[in-house]
């Protein structure tokens, strides 16, 4: 069915408009239903930073921004604008396939204690993920990265899916642990990637990767499958041959 308003997100229960078309009076009516752990599931949404704000200020403990959990979320096809999830806790299952983050987008301390699904999202300013945890699997296939990515200290205690990823802008993966096995098959660096300083415990796979550019591999440490550094060596003599 045709929504009103012409927009693709998905309705408020008992409403006949996504969260970004109610009027203040029914949102105010909504997020007053929302309690942390609460199970989100605005799909196709249009999010500027304030509204988001609004949504996240109920899932808070205490009020305490630093606290705020949401259980399963669905944000699959949505728009953040200047919009982010920092110090969020995801207990559930978080998606955000296909969905568009413009200007910065904010991950920084954030826990995934569900699988995180970013398939085909595209972040086209600064994407923050310093410190971050997935603990289970993380699925970033097909992500386009316009602008720089930030990794710095995250840790994937699942396993990484970055397939077919595009990284526009630089990729920082300094001091990032891969756990279990981090994938990397045809993605593209067209700017510098960093990986200083980070641990691959289980398999990790870079074949048919593009470095475009410079990649810091200094003090990596493999644990795993050995194939890992030789990938990661060919990769490198790859883009200084080009």
């Amino acid at each position: 069915m045709e929504d009103p308003v012409g927009c693709r997100g998905i309705r408020v229960p008992g409403h006949a408009v996504c969260l970004a078309h109610l009027d203040e009076t029914d949102r105010t009516a909504y997020l007053a239903t929302l309690t942390p752990g609460a199970d989100l599931d605005h799909r196709g949404t249009r999010f500027s930073g304030h509204l988001l704000g609004e949504l996240l200020g109920p899932l808070a403990f205490n009020g305490l921004a630093r606290e705020i959990v949401i259980g399963t979320a669905r944000f699959d096809e949505a728009t953040f604008i200047g919009a982010g999830f920092d110090h969020v806790t995801f207990a559930g299952e978080a998606r955000f396939d296909a969905a568009i983050f413009t200007d910065a987008a904010w991950f920084e301390k954030v826990r995934f204690a569900g699988e995180a699904r970013f398939d085909g999202a595209i972040f086209t300013g600064t994407a923050w993920f310093h410190g971050a945890t997935f603990t289970n699997i993380a699925r970033f296939d097909r992500t386009t990265f316009t602008d720089k990515a930030w990794f710095h200290g995250a840790r994937f205690a699942g396993d990484a899916w970055f397939g077919t990823a595009t990284f526009t802008g630089g990729a920082e993966f300094e001091s990032v642990t891969f756990a279990v096995s981090a994938n990397f098959h045809e993605a593209t660096f067209a700017g510098r990637a960093s990986f200083l300083s980070s641990t691959f415990t289980g398999d990790a796979r870079f074949k048919e990767v593009t470095f475009a550019d410079e990649v810091e591999l200094c003090e990596v440490l493999v644990q795993g499958d050995a194939r890992t550094s030789l990938e990661l060596s060919r990769a490198q003599q790859t883009r200084r041959s080009s």
